[in-house]
């Protein structure tokens, strides 16, 4: 239980870290500097960073789960839904946010690199269908963290009630 326990709150540290960092910092600053700011997101949604993001919300997801497991009774749902109320619902949002992490934002970050490789093939600026897409990849980037955000600060408001 203290090695989950350690495994869940450091990989908890770093992706909700990294995605406040993210959405209130990074993700403003990248947007004022222009196209310069949305190369430096692609590169950056593109990157190790994104895989980094991805291992631990796995990390922080299932071992928070295994722990939820033995203070649930084995997810009894007389226990989840009473006495783990709070947990419960803090649980669901961090499910909740590792599901928009892999759904929404991985994929679009793997089309945002997909699209940028393209780019950068054919030697110029990106045409004006790619520069649409290439924004409507950015807005959902922008998107899912700031529901993230919400979903994340929700599952630590779960985790101490």
């Amino acid at each position: 239980m203290t090695v989950l326990r350690l495994i869940h709150i450091f990989s908890a540290i770093f992706w909700m870290g990294s995605t406040l960092m993210l959405a209130l910092f990074v993700e403003p600053t990248a947007d004022s500097l222009g196209p310069a700011g949305g190369r430096f997101m692609g590169k950056l949604a593109s990157g190790p960073f994104s895989q980094a993001m991805a291992l631990t919300g796995l990390l922080t997801v299932l071992a928070g789960l295994s722990m939820y497991a033995s203070v649930s009774g084995g997810f009894d749902p007389a226990v989840m839904f009473a006495t783990r109320l709070p947990l419960t619902l803090g649980a669901l949002a961090g499910v909740a946010a590792l599901l928009v992490g892999v759904l929404v934002q991985s994929r679009a970050a793997g089309k945002l690199k997909a699209l940028a490789e393209q780019v950068a093939a054919q030697g110029g600026p990106p045409t004006p269908e790619q520069a649409a897409q290439i924004a409507a990849l950015q807005r959902a980037l922008r998107r899912g963290g700031r529901i993230n955000v919400l979903l994340m600060v929700l599952a630590v408001i779960g985790m101490v009630a």
